[in-house]
């Protein structure tokens, strides 16, 4: 099983230089927090989660091959 987490804004800096999207292998379905825990991103940094096109929380499970798109909160002023 493998998800496809994709990120915008600061969490850029959580990814390999030059990487938007993280092909993940998972063992078995996780929560989207679980996901964020196992490719150490502080949940606390996602404002929204998008899977597959569609709103979701951090305790939702995707899919096998779903894609997952983390949106940090803007920062700036």
């Amino acid at each position: 099983m493998q998800v496809h987490v994709r990120v915008t804004g600061l969490l850029t800096e959580y990814f390999p230089a030059g990487k938007e999207v993280l092909t993940v292998s998972l063992s078995k379905p996780l929560t989207v927090k679980e996901i964020l825990q196992q490719i150490q991103v502080n949940h606390q940094l996602v404002m929204t989660v998008v899977v597959n096109g569609q709103r979701r929380d951090l305790s939702y499970k995707p899919a096998d091959n779903a894609e997952i798109v983390l949106i940090s909160p803007l920062a700036g002023g």
